[in-house]
């Protein structure tokens, strides 16, 4: 949370959710948390598509003077792709 005041962070916050994303990506916030989900059509597509997004949010965080903690930040792979069985 801001030190400013819960407030001030939704004013700065609501800035990051109106960045320009591209129609693969939806931006959704709870919080003081934010998830990107980036659709693709393949695993090296999807890595490429969200660098991309990403790097329009640390260049946010640059101008607003905001650090995200990379130890709290997660990136999880949700996929149709059905897993091949593995032999033990």
């Amino acid at each position: 949370m801001s030190c400013s005041g819960p407030g001030f962070w939704n004013i700065q916050f609501n800035c990051l959710l109106k960045l320009e994303f591209k129609a693969r990506t939806k931006a959704v916030a709870f919080a003081d948390d934010l998830m990107l989900a980036v659709r693709g059509d393949s695993v090296s597509a999807v890595e490429n598509y969200s660098n991309g997004e990403m790097s329009k949010i640390i260049a946010w965080a640059k101008r607003n003077k905001i650090r995200f903690n990379d130890e709290k930040s997660k990136v999880m792979l949700v996929s149709r792709r059905k897993r091949k069985n593995r032999r033990q």
